[in-house]
């Protein structure tokens, strides 16, 4: 049997939410075995998979030299295996790594010492450490860091200093835990950007440019995964995320507009996509300058819709000559 926890908790745990990934999940495990830091435990959250997870997980189980814990639920998507974890997880800091993902070798050891870095006396104003990542190449992704560290909000990150791209992040367990997904069923898929940018109204981050993460890009083996985001697989979940963003971190838009007007294009579609009217998006919105953006790029919006439905019939073989009109 693996090692188990001694009285005291691990620092990490590392939580990677799993559906019918057993052709890739090694990568996690393998790169766990790497770490120079042992201070962990792995927590897998199986929601559902059909194929042999399970029975991986168990013989990793037996062979592995830190904690493996596997919990199983009903196919339910990676918002609802996240809150699960939430509640499983022992670790002082939480990280979420994807099943088709890897760590570096001395991943955790440079997240322990950033966190380390920052004065005991503000700590209590930090709710993460984070980095950058690599392809499987051993190419950097994302944009740096202006300094190292540098600390700043999610939400400052995205809107004020416009850096973009993959990132890899450990948040405090006791914080985390108190910012769950809403647990909406019959959604797969809920950006992770409702949660980030809502811990940011409170807490910052310390950043580093050393990548610490594996992001396999164009890869083959990876296919579907838990959260994929097509438009018409994801559509409810995503717009739920998109009236939260335009109800939420509006006072940005003068410095970074962008984000918005995509989120006020991408609201009707998602709200056809899932079956909701136009009428009930403009009913979730708060502000007359949200409805408004919603309205004036609803040409957009539209011009989109009819393109991406007549797309997905010709993948999926039916014959049309043209697309339904959207609900208004």
């Amino acid at each position: 049997m693996s090692i188990l926890p001694t009285v005291n908790p691990p620092l990490f745990t590392i939580f990677t939410p799993t559906y019918n990934r057993a052709h890739t999940i090694r990568r996690v495990f393998d790169s766990l075995c790497a770490q120079t830091l042992r201070d962990f435990e792995w927590l897998v959250i199986d929601d559902g998979s059909t194929d042999n997870t399970s029975e991986l997980i168990a013989i990793w189980d037996e062979i592995a030299n830190f904690p493996v814990r596997c919990v199983k639920q009903t196919h339910a998507g990676k918002h609802f295996a996240h809150n699960r974890a939430l509640v499983e997880a022992k670790g002082q800091f939480f990280g979420i790594l994807d099943s088709d993902d890897a760590l570096v070798p001395d991943a955790l050891e440079k997240l322990a010492r950033l966190w380390d870095s920052i004065p005991e006396s503000e700590r209590h104003l930090f709710c993460s450490v984070g980095a950058r990542c690599c392809s499987q190449n051993g190419s950097i992704i994302g944009d740096r860091f202006p300094t190292d560290p540098f600390d700043a909000d999610m939400r400052e990150l995205a809107y004020v200093y416009h850096i973009d791209g993959e990132k890899w992040i450990c948040w405090v367990t006791e914080i985390f835990r108190r910012y769950p997904f809403p647990e909406i069923t019959g959604i797969q898929f809920i950006p992770e950007g409702l949660i980030c940018y809502s811990i940011a109204k409170a807490y910052r981050g310390r950043w580093s440019n050393d990548a610490v993460r594996v992001y396999y890009v164009n890869d083959q083996e990876t296919g579907p995964t838990l959260s994929k985001r097509r438009q018409g697989d994801h559509a409810l979940g995503r717009w739920h995320y998109y009236t939260w963003l335009l109800n939420n971190d509006l006072e940005y838009i003068f410095r970074s507009p962008r984000p918005f007007i995509k989120a006020a294009i991408l609201v009707p579609i998602c709200a056809w996509f899932s079956g909701k009217t136009l009428n009930e998006s403009l009913r979730e919105l708060t502000s007359i300058l949200a409805k408004f953006l919603v309205f004036s790029t609803l040409p957009v919006s539209t011009l989109i819709y009819l393109i991406e439905t007549c797309r997905l019939r010709a993948a999926s073989g039916h014959r049309s000559t043209m697309p339904v009109r959207p609900h208004q």
